[in-house]
């Protein structure tokens, strides 16, 4: 009598559960495998040069927060840099940052707000660390996550960036992902405001988060985060109603919102803002895309709600071009490399996997 049975699944390799990808059919990881290699292929394919997250982002911040310190009101100091920039001023709701940080900041002395910014991030490591270090099994694959981590800040936490309010707000938003759980929930609503009073990119995690508390049906989640989002929007219009009368019509316009980006200038522009980017660019690009295939292969909570925001900034970024969506990915894309070695050898072993054939006689 012959019959059939499945291969066994392997043991993972360093993770201490299977993960999404494990036990795929050989057709499906065949596919993925395909996918991957053609995203890298698109990436090498389009890579180009870049300006640095920290040229787009640092000027502006920086000399709107040393105008404040010498005694100009905040909408003054702002729209007048932009002036001076040449910057464009409508919608102004997009062009002028929100006020709460350089105020802070030009409030406090310069070493003091590099330093809580520093600080920040090394909450953010800690706290991700102990997410992730009982699902590791290994102990090169707990140092290779907080290297990852580590990397993920740097020059993110450091001058000039730490004027830029996306900085604060990435940070805060891969802290609020990771303290998302059912005793710490409030902190993490808590967060998430703090990030969208900071900017309004911020709003995208927020809505991110109420629409996955909708499908869990965690009810007290879901009107803390409505009431979080209906805060920030209250601090938006009080925004546009200071620059309503600072703004004229003949002020310069933003040009088109579309702008698409390409899958290699996406992840040089993102690794930019941290340590993997001093990396060669043709080494950069791959890691990108197997750092995103390892947020994919990661079954956990805290992984699918991090992966569901690091991809919708992605698109938003891919769409607008938007050097803001694109700080939003750097502390946490390439942690996702820990993750690939099983995600790669789950979907190799799938491909080869073939079904065993036993025999059986009966003798009668």
């Amino acid at each position: 009598m012959a019959g059939s049975t499945p291969p066994t699944r392997p043991r993972p390799l360093w993770l201490a559960q299977a993960g999404r990808l494990t036990g795929l059919s050989p057709m499906v990881a065949g596919g993925v495998l395909g996918f991957v290699l053609l995203l890298i292929l698109l990436a090498w394919a389009t890579q180009a040069p870049i300006i640095p997250l920290v040229d787009r982002l640092a000027p502006v911040p920086v000399t709107i927060i040393d105008h404040v310190r010498h005694g100009q009101p905040f909408y003054a100091a702002a729209i007048d840099t932009l002036r001076e920039n040449e910057q464009p001023l409508r919608p102004a709701l997009i062009a002028v940052p929100l006020p709460a940080l350089p105020v802070a900041l030009a409030a406090l002395p310069p070493a003091l707000g590099d330093g809580l910014l520093v600080l920040l991030g090394l909450g953010v490591v800690i706290a991700w660390a102990r997410r992730w270090r009982p699902l590791l099994d290994q102990p090169i694959a707990w140092g290779l996550a907080l290297i990852l981590a580590v990397a993920g800040l740097y020059p993110l936490v450091a001058w000039p960036m730490s004027v830029v309010p996306e900085s604060w707000a990435a940070l805060l938003i891969a802290l609020s992902l990771v303290q998302r759980r059912p005793q710490a929930m409030p902190t993490a609503i808590a967060l998430g405001l703090a990030a969208m009073i900071l900017t309004p990119v911020a709003l995208l995690h927020a809505l991110i988060m109420l629409i996955l508390a909708w499908q869990a049906r965690a009810r007290q989640e879901v009107i803390g985060w409505i009431i979080a989002i209906a805060l920030f929007l209250l601090v938006l219009a009080a925004h546009a109603h200071a620059l309503n009368a600072a703004v004229t019509a003949i002020d310069p316009a933003m040009g088109d919102i579309l702008s698409i980006l390409s899958p290699g200038t996406l992840i040089a522009a993102i690794a930019s803002a941290g340590a993997i980017g001093f990396l060669p660019l043709w080494l950069v690009l791959p890691l990108g895309v197997l750092a995103a295939l390892g947020w994919v292969h990661w079954r956990q909570p805290v992984a699918r709600r991090a992966g569901v925001t690091l991809a919708a900034y992605a698109l938003a970024a891919i769409l607008t071009g938007g050097a803001g969506f694109l700080l939003m990915l750097s502390p946490l894309l390439f942690l996702g490399l820990v993750f690939a070695p099983d995600a790669l050898r789950d979907l190799f072993v799938a491909v080869r996997a073939r079904r065993r054939i036993t025999v059986k006689r009966v003798v009668r």
